[in-house]
């Protein structure tokens, strides 16, 4: 198991790494319908969100999950465009240094928050234009479900 420090630059070493060329409305549907298959192979329950520029392009929620994960999805999708780093990475940051997103930066939890699975949807020369999101798991498994997604999916 990787300790706070190694954790905290592996995070980054994502966002440098799970970038994409192109991003179209296809690339949305394609990307959340693969995020949704490895759901299901795995027997979990999620919501999922794709959204660029303020429009959503992706949303479903599958059987068992509630309207909570899409409040969720928001506050974690909140924290990405703020910091610019995925939600896990922004909560661990914060835990590691024995703060919270209220305290350090003001930022009421009722609109954001340091948990698992938002992550920034950043494509190449054009910089951070949405965000990519899984809500239903725990924190670690929402962003590690993710992330294997979008490493597959980019390695196409």
């Amino acid at each position: 198991m990787l300790n706070i420090n190694q954790r905290l630059l592996q995070m980054e070493q994502e966002e440098q790494e799970l970038r994409f060329e192109t991003f179209t409305n296809d690339t949305a549907l394609e990307l959340g319908l693969e995020i949704v298959e490895e759901a299901r192979r795995s027997g979990k329950r999620i919501t999922v969100d794709i959204t660029r520029s303020g429009q959503r392009l992706f949303l479903h929620a599958m059987e068992g999950t509630t309207v909570e994960n899409e409040d969720w999805i928001r506050r974690k999708n909140n924290a990405v465009k703020h910091f610019g780093t995925s939600s896990w990475h922004v909560a661990c940051r914060l835990r590691n240094e024995g703060t919270t997103m209220e305290e350090k930066h003001g930022l009421p939890l009722a609109d954001y928050v340091g948990a698992g699975g938002a992550f920034p949807l950043i494509v190449e020369g054009e910089g951070q234009i949405g965000t990519i999101t899984v809500s239903g798991l725990p924190d670690q498994e929402d962003h590690d479900l993710l992330i294997s997604v979008l490493r597959r999916y980019l390695s196409k």
